[in-house]
């Protein structure tokens, strides 16, 4: 028996051996060229570059927007249009939060508030009478120089 393990073994097939590649040749190596000194030329100053001067504004073909309103502040206060903007912003809020005491911008007029009260009225779409509950407003009151400035006296 154990001559036919042996056989067995022997019949085994044999693994492979991988061969080495063949060495490759030298190739003659070029003398490196000579390094010549460049002097580096001296960092070139950074000049902030100015923004283009703002288009003038045209007239709207209708009413003022919002956006025309912040172009005429900026083009005329020499600002940017970020911070017209913010000025526009900033006027609302302050009218905002003192129109119930009453608040005057001079030489434009004043805002209000006022207390309507409750009355008929009817419904549009069907004709049937309901009560308008009674609310609050705010009212604004041209002021005499911008009155006199649009309407002048004769």
């Amino acid at each position: 028996m154990a001559k036919a393990k042996a056989k067995a073994k022997k019949a085994a097939p044999k693994k492979a051996v991988a061969k080495k590649a063949a060495p490759k040749k030298a190739v003659a190596k070029k003398a490196a060229p000579k390094k010549v000194a460049v002097k580096k030329a001296a960092p070139k100053k950074v000049v902030a570059k100015k923004a283009p001067a703002p288009k003038k504004p045209t007239l709207p073909k209708g009413p003022y927007t919002k956006g025309d309103i912040v172009d005429h502040l900026a083009f005329n206060l020499d600002v940017t249009k970020k911070k017209a903007n913010d000025f526009l912003n900033e006027l609302n809020g302050l009218v905002a939060k003192n129109a119930k005491k009453t608040f005057t911008i001079p030489g434009l007029g004043k805002f209000s508030t006022m207390r309507t009260k409750k009355r008929n009225g009817r419904n549009p779409s069907n004709g049937q009478p309901i009560v308008i509950p009674a609310k609050n407003k705010v009212k604004f009151r041209v002021g005499k120089a911008l009155s006199d400035a649009v309407y002048p006296t004769k």
